[in-house]
């Protein structure tokens, strides 16, 4: 407890003295503390900051973010929307907090889903790899210029015990995202979204690459 209240306070120091609006990647050196930031912390913080290859690229990169930096903007409160682009069997033991789930290039027929062109999202997969970088760079060619790919993914994030959210059925709903069902069809899939209307619950299923179901009650469901 005591070490995740240290950690949080530091990343807004550090969001502080950064400023959040210098290219890491452009500016002429690192950034510098701001005055009164006494020099252990500098000395303790600074350079995993600069130094750190999770750590950069910063939030003005042209198409990543690295881990830290995303970590203190969702701690902040002031995170970009967040996409998960894994399978939802992948993301029963958690998710980046707040993130939408869009397996694939799902997210290709669900702009709907995103904010206005001129604000910030991250994409990302397991590991960082091209599936996250791929998509991050149609975003920006449809406009949303500020799509960025999440340097390393979901592994390295959780290797560096970063904050995850579990995924949790809403009141009123049985099944969870990522939970094996069977359709009345008889066609096997899992769970990618829930969601609870008039005390009804409802869910997407994910039936594989390309392939996930309009919503369903659950007696349309078998698991």
């Amino acid at each position: 407890m005591i070490r995740d209240r240290l950690k949080g306070a530091v990343r807004k120091v550090l969001l502080r003295a950064f400023g959040m609006e210098r290219d890491a990647e452009s500016s002429a050196g690192p950034p510098k503390a701001e005055p009164g930031m006494d020099i252990e912390t500098q000395r303790a913080f600074i350079p995993p900051i600069v130094q750190g290859s999770g750590d950069t690229p910063g939030p003005n990169h042209k198409t990543d973010i690295g881990r830290t930096w995303l970590s203190a903007q969702v701690i902040s409160g002031a995170g970009p929307v967040l996409i998960d682009m894994r399978p939802p069997r992948e993301c029963v033991a958690g998710m980046l907090p707040g993130a939408l789930l869009f397996p694939g290039e799902q997210l290709r027929q669900r702009l709907d889903v995103l904010p206005p062109k001129s604000e910030r999202v991250v994409l990302y997969d397991q590991v960082g790899g091209e599936e996250s970088d791929r998509m991050a760079e149609w975003l920006r060619g449809q406009g949303w210029e500020m799509a960025r790919r999440l340097v390393g993914g979901y592994a390295e994030w959780i290797e560096y015990d970063e904050p995850v959210q579990v995924p949790q059925p809403p009141p009123g709903a049985r099944l969870h995202i990522g939970e094996p069902v069977q359709t009345i069809d008889g066609e096997h899939g899992d769970v990618q979204a829930v969601e609870v209307r008039d005390g009804a619950a409802r869910y997407r299923i994910y039936l594989g690459p390309g392939r996930v179901t309009d919503w369903l009650s659950a007696a349309q469901l078998r698991g």
